[in-house]
């Protein structure tokens, strides 16, 4: 056989086994999720370092139009915009300019009395006992700003001593948007869209719901009985972009924790550092300083769910610098309302 034949076989061959349309075990274990769970739509990322090992996605943005996910769709990732807000938080802490044990008080004026005393690592890590402003099954009527926020729930005792147990509460994260909005001068949105998004070139990546070019967002579903469900649209106050409010896709969420572990915000260091749970007298807190954590033999997970739905995480052993895996599963809801843990441990198999 020539030379050049069988240059042109080797191609072939090449092309054929990384053709886009050729099923993965991948593929195949997100038909399983379908089938099994009632997932609506997905669309999923598989990190290895910074080689992409799967992109892909299943099933439809809306079961009336049926238009199919496709793998840069657009999704509403609710709490995993903390992750944004928490890097926001640590680049100010590296740099000596934000002490995580200093009262919150120190950085943000004019608070309730009782959460003067409350540290921003118990903010972070939701060990700060305040009340929250948001409560299940609200959709609207929310005070229009923080500071106005703030003050409706002056009169509420603090849920807990801080720091002495753990409650995952919104209040926390709108309170450290309001640290960063005193120390930069701006609006939580625009620091974030350029410290972070024009940074990394995020090129689909919105901040609060009316930002959102119309059209271009999936339907979320929640399960009821096992049979699917529209879930309702909060009407959430711009502050909550510090904890609720970001719409982005599974390869701007790869960038952004792509590059938070290779240091493109803080130094590696400083992350492992800042990714150990928060002691509680009794044990320790599932939160380490806003990322979920959590070991499993000789892995460190962390990273974030949007309830549900979806989550992201970052897994790694000793180092950040590599032997990492990065999984980014967005969902639009299931009809089991499926935990986005089980999703993930599923495509890690």
């Amino acid at each position: 056989m020539s030379s050049s034949v069988f240059q042109v076989l080797l191609v072939a061959i090449v092309a054929a086994c990384s053709s886009p349309s050729r099923p993965s075990s991948l593929d195949r274990q997100l038909a399983i999720n379908a089938e099994q769970y009632g997932v609506v739509g997905q669309a999923v990322l598989v990190l290895r370092d910074n080689d992409v090992v799967y992109r892909g996605s299943h099933g439809v943005v809306d079961r009336e139009t049926k238009q199919p996910v496709r793998p840069d769709q657009l999704f509403p990732v609710f709490s995993v915009s903390k992750l944004f807000t928490s890097i926001l938080v640590y680049e100010l802490v590296e740099r000596g300019e934000i002490d995580l044990k200093a009262p919150i008080s120190r950085y943000v004026a004019e608070l309730p009395e009782r959460w003067r005393a409350v540290t921003v690592e118990q903010l972070l890590s939701h060990v700060s006992g305040l009340p929250d402003y948001f409560e299940p099954g609200m959709t609207g009527g929310f005070p229009k700003t923080a500071r106005e926020m703030f003050a409706s729930l002056a009169d509420k005792p603090l849920v807990f001593e801080p720091g002495s147990e753990q409650r995952y509460t919104q209040t926390n994260y709108v309170l450290l948007g309001a640290l960063l909005e005193e120390h930069y001068g701006q609006p939580y949105r625009q620091v974030a869209t350029e410290r972070i998004v024009k940074r990394l070139a995020l090129a689909n990546t919105y901040f609060w719901r009316p930002t959102v070019p119309p059209g271009k967002l999936v339907t979320i579903y929640r399960g009821k009985d096992d049979h699917l469900e529209v879930e309702p649209v909060i009407a959430w106050p711009e502050y909550a972009t510090t904890h609720a409010e970001l719409f982005t896709t599974i390869d701007d969420l790869g960038t952004f924790v792509t590059a938070v572990r290779a240091g493109r915000f803080v130094k590696p260091e400083t992350l492992l550092a800042l990714w150990k749970p928060y002691r509680l007298p009794g044990g320790d807190a599932g939160w380490a300083h806003g990322w979920e954590y959590e070991p499993r033999g000789a892995e460190h997970f962390v990273g974030h769910d949007g309830g549900t739905v979806l989550r992201v995480r970052l897994a790694f052993t000793d180092s950040l610098a590599r032997g990492t895996h990065t999984y980014i599963y967005l969902t639009n809801g299931s009809a089991k309302n499926v935990w986005s843990r089980t999703l993930v441990d599923s495509i890690r198999r």
